[in-house]
């Protein structure tokens, strides 16, 4: 006996068993192509929109304008891809699809899905978001060795399933568009603060040889203080321990690691609460054998295979945890007093970095000793209270794009869970 056309979790009120159809019964499939870039005529000044997967990755899956575009002249005697279709990555790149909403081309990667004219009623905003179990579909059923591509005419045999009613099924692409909106809003907020903090380090911090900042705090002036790397930073013992010696249980030293700094951690660390490697219980380290981090000491990561060189962290929690600095790593501390946050945020700003590339050695893989850093200017202002508000408002703007990160993560976990389990499911094709 069958198993009931039924999904997982569904609206309230609708309760018929959902259909099926093959995709050759729904769709014609056509190709898409390149025109001839040798011939200038199906270029210059074209208005036609013309798709690849760029204009996915650039402007998501509901796609009404292209990056490129092509003369009518370069269209084949198949006409264009009509409003309404749907265009699949069926080579190279595989599953990926969008909903075209005017009449376009797409290049040879994709196979072009228009809707027969008994089917027309199945509207395109419902089938938009049942296409993503088609193209897990296609990732699924690629064709061994040479070019990755899926088999069209297996394609054809897959099951599009939908509700009965039209209203349950504008009710799911409704759904699904609302979730679309949060997920672009939320991006959008990210965006917004990532570019404003871009700009914040660039202007509130002093360029070049000027003694101040181009913008500020209402209430301070005044020319900062410019020291010498060497006079206000000495140098802490590391180790050289790799990964291999580490690991996330419990034990009595965490070991911060150049890749750590790199990747994981922004400005400031917080090493109570990160998920930072202990070193290996097995290993016999004293620990008078290494300076201990303090809150305010700064590690930087003295290689990496671009610019990052040179990224830098400030500590915090570490009265909490006793840390070290490991592997690739330079530890300094202040021999002055800093506010909390203001070293983390001014030394990975340009205003500090920019000194370090000329300093950077290396072809593939660049470095920097804390040797050259020595004589590297290290600005700051007189008044600890502005170095304070300076500090909290960086820390301020990461602690909002981390909770906006988070609400990202959430919503795509959401729709994906929502994917899942709203259609039915289509493992077993």
């Amino acid at each position: 006996m069958s198993k009931p056309l039924i999904p997982e979790i569904r609206f309230k009120g609708f309760t018929d068993e959902w259909q099926q159809a093959k995709v050759r019964e729904v769709f014609t499939l056509g190709n898409g192509y390149t025109p001839s870039k040798a011939n200038p005529a199906f270029w210059t000044k074209g208005t036609i929109p013309w798709f690849r997967m760029e204009d996915i990755r650039e402007n998501g899956r509901v796609l009404s304008d292209s990056i490129q575009h092509v003369t009518p002249e370069a269209v084949k005697s198949s006409g264009l891809f009509p409003a309404g279709s749907i265009i699949v990555s069926t080579t190279a790149t595989i599953g990926e699809h969008a909903l075209l909403i005017a009449d376009s081309l797409a290049n040879q990667r994709f196979t072009v899905f228009k809707t027969v004219n008994r089917w027309s009623w199945l509207k395109a905003k419902y089938l938009l978001y049942r296409f993503y179990g088609l193209g897990d579909w296609c990732r699924r059923n690629v064709n061994a060795g040479g070019l990755a591509a899926v088999n069209i005419t297996d394609l054809q045999k897959y099951d599009i399933d939908f509700p009965s009613t039209e209203e349950e099924r504008d009710s799911i692409a409704s759904y699904f568009e609302n979730i679309d909106e949060l997920i672009k809003e939320t991006e959008r907020e990210i965006s917004r603060l990532e570019n404003m903090k871009i700009a914040s380090l660039q202007k509130m911090f002093p360029r070049q040889e000027s003694l101040v900042p181009e913008i500020r705090f209402k209430g301070f002036t005044g020319d900062w203080q410019v020291s010498s790397f060497s006079d206000v930073f000495t140098p802490l013992k590391n180790n050289t321990l790799s990964r291999a010696c580490l690991n996330y249980e419990s034990g009595k030293i965490k070991n911060i690691h150049y890749g750590d700094v790199l990747i994981k951690f922004k400005s400031v660390v917080d090493v109570n609460s990160a998920m930072v490697p202990y070193v290996n219980k097995d290993i016999n380290i004293e620990l008078n054998s290494f300076n201990t981090l303090n809150n305010g000491d700064i590690i930087f990561s003295d290689t990496a295979e671009d610019e990052a060189v040179g990224k830098c962290v400030e500590i915090q929690g570490a009265d909490v945890f006793v840390a070290i600095s490991g592997l690739h790593t330079i530890a300094v501390r202040p021999t002055i007093e800093f506010a909390r946050y203001y070293l983390g945020y001014f030394l990975n700003s340009n205003s500090y970095h920019s000194q370090l590339r000329s300093l950077m050695q290396g072809i593939k893989v660049l470095s920097i000793s804390r040797y050259a850093m020595a004589d590297t200017r290290v600005l700051y202002p007189k008044s600890i209270d502005e170095q304070k508000v300076i500090g909290e408002y960086f820390r301020s703007l990461d602690s909002l794009l981390s909770a906006k990160r988070q609400k990202l993560v959430k919503l795509r976990n959401l729709k994906q869970s929502c994917l899942d389990k709203m259609f039915i499911n289509n493992t077993a094709q």
